[in-house]
């Protein structure tokens, strides 16, 4: 029994060590990214942005894209494999409708392993850079999270950001104020009526039925893939007693993501636009004996939004 006496102990001083080694990089890696994340923060704050708040999550897919340039050698938001940085989110079990955005940088010739002034130059050169500067100061951002990874003198630091996102279409100074439903289909019609008016066309009158009809068609489930539940027929949707009033109706839907959190005008200018800009709506869009929009729209909270348009016909008094 005797030459097996020694290696047991050996072998929990290696792992003692070892794990004792792991601790240390964790709480010099946990270090600099509460760095990263408060120079991003002064940034953001002194251009009258909301804080970032840290994410295990992001901290995760920045990490791992750090070490993955590192350990094979390249520098670039796409991996060989061409994954970017919304796969990796969602790989990491992150919305599909959020915004994301990264930065990346590496250094060569640098001390290994890096330093919270290596962090700090990073940050410079990112806000010296103006498409790096765009995403630390992006509206619609919630979350942050930031990777590191060195040796042999290389280094290669990843700043990744998550949040909802801003409605498309903003225009310059506009606050994107959230519209009640009769305000959405309000603003849709008049959206609507300034393209038949180019066109010398007749105005459409917003329809609260078919508002509500455009709302039973919008999905229950905000994070679906389908956009609307298109039943049999548009008309059973309709109470019985105005079935008949109409004598043509068509829907209209459109989705998109990192797209804000509340519906807006906004919002609703880009989904029109949309319509407009494809050859087969445009025409459901333009009839000549159009009469009369419903419009509906959901917002799932974390950028999905989801527009129906209902456009009908009404029959002659």
């Amino acid at each position: 029994m005797f030459p097996f006496r020694f290696p047991l102990p050996l072998l929990v001083l290696f792992v003692t060590l070892s794990a004792a080694a792991t601790m240390a990089r964790a709480a010099e890696l946990e270090e600099l990214r509460a760095r990263a994340l408060s120079l991003v923060n002064q940034a953001r704050e002194a251009h009258g942005l909301n804080s970032l708040e840290g994410s295990d999550l992001l901290d995760e897919v920045a990490q791992n894209h750090a070490e993955d340039m590192l350990e094979r050698d390249y520098y670039a938001h796409v991996s060989p494999e061409g994954e970017t940085v919304q796969d990796r989110f969602r790989d990491q079990g992150g919305s599909r409708w959020k915004l994301v955005a990264e930065n990346i940088a590496t250094c060569s010739g640098c001390p290994t392993p890096a330093s919270l002034e290596r962090v700090e130059q990073f940050q410079e050169g990112w806000m010296d850079s103006p498409e790096h500067r765009k995403n630390i100061l992006a509206e619609g951002l919630e979350s942050f999270g930031f990777g590191i990874a060195g040796s042999n003198g290389t280094i290669y630091a990843v700043q990744t950001f998550a949040g909802p996102g801003e409605p498309p279409g903003l225009a310059p100074d506009e606050e994107p104020v959230a519209l009640s439903p009769g305000e959405q289909t309000q603003e849709a019609a008049q959206a609507v009526n300034r393209l038949r008016e180019r066109e010398g066309l007749n105005p459409v009158e917003p329809s609260k039925a078919l508002s509500e009809v455009a709302r039973q068609l919008l999905p229950e489930d905000g994070t679906a893939d389908s956009l609307i539940d298109r039943p049999d027929s548009l008309f059973d949707l309709l109470p019985e007693d105005q079935a008949a009033n109409w004598s043509s109706l068509d829907v209209l839907a459109a989705a998109c993501g990192g797209c804000g959190t509340q519906p807006t005008a906004a919002d609703i200018r880009s989904f029109i636009e949309q319509w407009s800009s494809n050859p087969q709506n445009d025409q459901a869009v333009l009839q000549q004996d159009l009469t009369d929009m419903g419009f509906a729209m959901l917002a799932n909270g974390e950028g999905r939004k989801v527009a129906v348009s209902l456009l009908g016909q009404r029959r002659p008094r």
